[in-house]
């Protein structure tokens, strides 16, 4: 019977001390040489009939590392099963036994290991939340429709004295600086927008309206908390919690070059099968159905977000250095990721890995306390991945990235870390997805949005 012992070391790690039984190693050695003597060529003697003394002298016992290893990784897993123990990163295991391994004689080794806190969430079923019945109105219904209509529109090219409205498109170069200081990557010549698509830094494409072809100017915006790399975690579908950091601001000198007008087709049954549709009515309800859902979701998740921070302040658990570290690397990863599939190079992209390593520290501490206590839970409610929640998982990733499903699976199976990642990020989905649907809701609904201040006045220093 296997004998072990558990030696509490500093903070979260400990040392597991394991005796796997004299029987069980003279069993295995025996097996070993017998697996030797049939596959062994010695002069003198038949195949299969050498003495295993005779082999002994030959080949020590100590030259079946494999199999030993193989042995202590198996009461090292049954050991972690009886203590409960629930490790992190990867375990130090002690091979120095080995060296001195006798076939009637117990071996005796040790592993050290980083393990988990033991985290008690009480508060995480029934939780009440305040949630708004998504509405969808009809001047989103007709800016939608729009955005339809202009996929199948004729562009005009308007005369020098034209001055730009929302819904034009227009040919600009730009440059941002900030603090009079050229920024990088925020520069393009010849660029093309359509004002009102938002895709450009708030405030940005509202202040091109009422310019003309040829002018240049300057326009003053707010930039995004992120705008230098100040992150959280990139692509995880359980945000931490919001950042409180002071708005940093950028002036885009900016030149007209073209200025074209968006003429839009009447909506017909003809425009409605070019997008999918048998009639008119069916694409307003697809274009409904569509803004309902965008809307649920964004609640949703605006919902998880304050459940996530709930379960970081409920945890008073710090956790493991390696997990903080593991949690730092993904992050930083998943960045160069995204500066890869944009075509930019990460040398000219601004980003520092070093540095991020530094600034994103405590991110990463409250992320692993969120992830953490979705795991704890998990545990409780017996919440576990599945093979099917994983080949979902690499089907969206396939998507995403635009590669086959095998790829993504062998991939992800063959690097422990990535693996750990996306096992991680499921069972997080997965507890957070139970957590949400044993809330309680109040619903209400939403207030008239106020008359928003004329956004051609460029932002106050």
């Amino acid at each position: 019977m296997m004998e072990y012992d558990v030696e509490e070391l500093e903070k979260q790690k400990r040392k597991l001390n394991i005796t796997i039984p004299e029987e069980v190693v003279s069993k295995r050695i025996n097996d070993a040489y017998k697996q030797l003597n049939r596959e062994m060529k010695m002069p003198g003697f038949r195949p299969g009939k050498i003495p295993q003394k005779v082999l002994e002298k030959q080949v020590p016992m100590q030259s079946f590392g494999q199999m030993f290893q193989e042995l202590m990784q198996e009461y090292y897993e049954e050991a972690l099963h009886k203590t409960g123990l629930r490790p992190t990163g990867q375990p130090e295991i002690d091979h120095a036994g080995l060296q001195d391994i006798k076939k009637d004689e117990p071996l005796k080794f040790s592993v050290i290991l980083e393990v988990k806190p033991d985290i008690k969430i009480k508060n995480y079923k029934g939780l009440k939340f305040k949630k708004k019945e998504s509405v969808v109105t009809e001047e989103e219904l007709e800016e939608t429709l729009i955005k339809v209509l202009s996929r199948h529109g004729s562009l005009d090219l308007m005369p020098a004295d034209y001055a730009a409205v929302k819904g034009d498109i227009l040919k600009i170069d730009f440059q941002g600086f900030v603090d009079d200081q050229p920024m990088e990557n925020e520069k393009a010549d010849d660029f093309e927008l359509r004002i009102g698509d938002k895709k450009m830094l708030d405030g940005f494409e509202d202040q091109l309206i009422g310019h003309k072809t040829g002018e240049e100017f300057e326009i003053k915006v707010i930039l995004p908390p992120n705008w230098n790399n100040k992150t959280r975690r990139v692509s995880f579908p359980i945000p931490g919690a919001s950042e409180e950091q002071e708005d940093d601001r950028a002036t885009f000198k900016i030149k007209i070059k073209e200025v074209k007008q968006l003429s839009l087709p009447e909506l017909s049954q003809e425009i409605a099968k070019r997008e999918g549709f048998d009639t008119v009515e069916e694409l307003h309800r697809a274009i409904k159905v569509d803004l309902q859902s965008h809307k649920d979701q964004h609640e949703e998740l605006r919902i998880k977000e304050d459940i996530f921070n709930m379960l970081v302040k409920e945890s008073d658990a710090e956790p493991p250095e390696s997990i903080i570290e593991r949690e730092l690397k993904f992050m930083i990863e998943g960045t160069k990721f995204q500066i890869a599939q944009s075509g930019m190079k990460i040398e000219d992209s601004g980003f520092e890995p070093e540095k991020a390593m530094v600034e994103w520290r405590e991110k990463a501490i409250f992320n692993t306390k969120g992830y953490m206590a979705l795991e704890s839970i998990a545990q409780v409610e017996n919440i576990h991945i599945t093979q099917q929640d994983m080949e979902a998982e690499y089907e969206v990733l396939a998507k995403q990235t635009k590669q086959k499903v095998e790829d993504i699976q062998k991939r992800i199976m063959s690097n422990p870390e990535s693996l750990n990642q996306t096992t991680t990020k499921l069972l997080g989905q997965k507890t957070m997805n139970f957590i949400y649907s044993n809330c309680e809701f109040e619903f209400y609904k939403e207030e008239p949005k106020e008359e928003e201040p004329n956004k051609e006045e460029t932002p106050k220093d």
